[in-house]
């Protein structure tokens, strides 16, 4: 008889954690076109001599038109290429040694991209599946020198490949990255971080009031379009924790919660109190140094989450469109 219950108990165990963790498989998108060009911008810039760079100007100019000066001008910083000082600036740039030391080790690691581009494009093809008249950007993979890591035009999308060489890559720890930053420079990061980039620019934070509860919530719809695009995504990936600082944020989700609200921050306009909650950081100031960085967007993904289940009527257009966070949060019902 004990045998037996033991053996219930440990399938009933095996069962609940088979539920609990089983990634959201989404919906089928196979049968879902899209129009989506990936171009590796980078390897022809830096495919020529920088001797011969004022000849295959019209090479690039042609081929990748105002996105190449719109790169120029303001990722890297070189001026347009009309600009007297163009060639002088570019040619600094691509000489750089730093610069030959990162495309050495981008053309080791990045040998084929196809991997990544499959998970680009399986999670623009969620974003027609649930919005049939998006316009799908063009995609770009440039080098910045280390600068942002996604720039975001109305038509293309174009990413700093250079920031995503590994949590232990050399250069991070040579410009003095913080360790938890270090988190999120993974290859696994950038589908996620371009469509990170196109939900923000094209629903940008608009709320009347810049309180906690509003800011907790427009990251909350963000990371909620991520997992919607990406339905595979682990929590992981998607909050750039680990896996120790999962498991702490569930088991302390409801005494954190509580210690917010009795601290009366939750419509608080205080920017030091906002990015204590939301801003970067190695751990949530008002939880303790065990806890996670920005533990006020968990909140607002679980309390999107919870609206959403609550009104399953709403859709994932409507929700981002939906500016009142305080409206989300009372209708979410959310309860750690």
């Amino acid at each position: 008889m004990k045998s037996y219950k033991y053996s219930y108990y440990l399938l009933l165990l095996v069962l609940l954690n088979g539920c609990f963790f089983q990634k959201d498989k989404g919906p089928d998108v196979s049968s879902v076109d899209i129009n989506i060009s990936i171009e590796t911008f980078y390897k022809d810039l830096f495919s020529f001599e920088v001797d011969s760079l004022e000849q295959n100007l019209p090479f690039l100019q042609n081929k990748y038109g105002e996105y190449f000066e719109r790169y120029c001008a303001s990722i890297i910083g070189t001026g347009l290429p009309s600009s007297d000082n163009f060639v002088k600036n570019m040619s600094t740039f691509l000489s750089y040694e730093y610069n030959q030391e990162v495309l050495d080790t981008i053309s080791v690691l990045f040998k084929d991209l196809d991997r990544i581009d499959v998970e680009i494009k399986d999670s623009f093809k969620h974003l027609k599946y649930y919005f049939p008249n998006a316009e799908i950007p063009d995609i770009y993979y440039h080098i910045s020198g280390f600068n942002q890591s996604v720039a975001v035009d109305s038509a293309w999308i174009s990413v700093s490949i250079e920031k995503y060489l590994g949590n232990n890559c050399i250069f991070y720890e040579w410009l003095g990255t913080p360790v938890y930053l270090r988190k999120g420079m993974i290859p696994e990061k950038i589908a996620p971080d371009i469509i990170k980039a196109y939900a923000m620019s094209t629903y940008p934070f608009n709320s009347e009031s810049d309180n906690l509860v509003n800011q907790m919530v427009y990251n909350g719809k963000i990371l909620f379009f991520i997992k919607k695009m990406i339905p595979n995504i682990s929590l992981n990936l998607l909050f750039d924790y680990t896996e120790d600082e999962v498991k702490w944020t569930r088991k302390h989700e409801s005494k954190a919660w509580a210690s917010l609200v009795e601290k009366k921050h939750l419509f608080s306009s205080d920017r030091t109190i906002l990015q204590r909650y939301v801003g970067e950081s190695p751990f949530t100031f008002y939880f303790g140094q065990e806890s996670p960085g920005k533990m006020g967007n968990y909140f607002g993904y679980q309390i999107v989450s919870s609206y959403m289940k609550r009104n399953e009527n709403v859709s994932i257009e409507e929700l981002m469109t939906q500016n009142d966070g305080q409206y989300i949060f009372r209708h979410s019902q959310y309860r750690p």
